[in-house]
């Protein structure tokens, strides 16, 4: 968490833990892995944090991330936040981007 807020600052990363810890069935999901993954996704879609926050807390509400986490455990050797970052981003991606968008992607 040092890391990210030292990059980022402090309402990002307060975003970020927002994200899993006021959302529904992720209050336990503190894993290093999961924050970096939340943080890396939102920093890559900033236009998602900065123009759309509640509609991102919204689509995490119906993200599980410890079942998702527990996928991406699964994989190792491939590395833990990396694939759970994919996770979540395809799940996010369904629910916050249009259709046509995502296909031009």
């Amino acid at each position: 968490m040092h890391e990210i807020r030292d990059q980022y600052g402090d309402g990002h990363l307060v975003f970020v833990l927002r994200c899993i810890k006021q959302t529904n069935n992720n209050r336990d999901e503190l894993w290093s892995e999961t924050i970096g993954a939340v943080s890396d996704i939102l920093i890559q879609r900033q236009d998602w944090a900065l123009d759309r926050p509640s509609e991102v807390l919204e689509a995490f509400d119906t993200i599980p991330l410890g079942i998702l986490r527990g996928k991406a455990v699964a994989r190792r050797p491939w590395p833990v936040r990396a694939t759970l970052r994919t996770y979540i981003y395809d799940r996010l991606e369904s629910i916050l981007d249009e259709p046509e968008q995502r296909l031009a992607v």
